[in-house]
């Protein structure tokens, strides 16, 4: 990986070598001074399409500019335009200096010809054009939802709303990591579709879910008779729904769940 503290040194050891002014350089490259002093700091990387003039007004190669690693080698791989895709890795490197929809490009080509993984993605995730993630993760099948976890909050909420409806009463507890970047009402509708006679996995998305749906669950649970999984929703019932509850455990005298559930009634 690049070392942006390196080519930050390299940038104004070779300025001031020339004794030329931030200002002189970024009008030669075509930036605001402002610019090259985040790159001299270290703060930012120039953009990839600056590199070659960049080098060229310091009178350096793009190698000296960069340094002598992996993460120079993808630098000159996408300027000379390479018929070589970037490694996994490589997409890495060059992540930060590349526009969105280059770097969609890039990964699109990588991925003809090495599989990347959801975990390789995270890391490219806050550089990539948010359509090109979206169609990823509608290519992720149920049993992989939980992968998604980690992509979840750059994800669009239509597509949030789409990995929902893959959610059946077998991996609904992998709903649970995404839950906070879901619209309401596609969680609403999840606990709708379930038939289950657990509660378990829904409960844990009570903080999520509307009131109207906890009710939902409620009602499951007092038609099953037996209210015992809904301890750890209590808390975010209505009074009413509380009271259905109350008015249930006295009519099946059941001292045990009453207990469970005094603090909260």
């Amino acid at each position: 990986m690049l070392d942006m503290n390196k080519v930050a040194k390299n940038i104004k050891n070779a300025r001031t070598k020339k004794n030329m002014t931030q200002l002189e350089l970024a009008d030669i490259v075509g930036v605001s001074y402002q610019a090259v002093s985040n790159w001299e700091r270290g703060n930012s990387m120039p953009d990839i399409g600056k590199i070659s003039d960049i080098a060229k007004a310091l009178d350096m190669d793009v190698t000296e500019l960069l340094g002598n690693d992996n993460g120079t080698t993808a630098v000159k791989k996408v300027l000379e335009k390479s018929p070589e895709p970037l490694t996994a890795e490589e997409l890495t490197d060059v992540a930060p200096m590349l526009p969105p929809m280059e770097l969609t490009e890039e990964v699109k080509r990588t991925s003809e010809n090495e599989k990347l993984n959801i975990k390789a993605l995270v890391g490219l995730a806050p550089f990539l054009d948010d359509e090109y993630l979206d169609e990823i993760a509608s290519r992720v099948d149920e049993a992989n939802v939980r992968d998604l976890v980690a992509l979840a909050p750059f994800l669009s909420d239509e597509t949030m709303t789409n990995i929902s409806k893959k959610i059946t009463s077998s991996n609904v507890k992998d709903l649970v990591a995404l839950a906070p970047f879901m619209p309401k009402e596609a969680l609403d509708d999840v606990v709708s579709r379930i038939e289950d006679d657990s509660f378990e996995g829904v409960t844990a998305l009570a903080p999520f879910l509307s009131k109207e749906s906890l009710d939902s669950i409620v009602t499951k649970a007092l038609e099953k008779g037996d209210v015992s999984d809904l301890t750890g929703v209590a808390c975010f019932l209505r009074k009413d729904t509380l009271k259905k509850i109350s008015e249930f455990l006295l009519k099946t005298d059941d001292t045990k769940s009453m207990a469970k559930f005094a603090r909260f009634l």
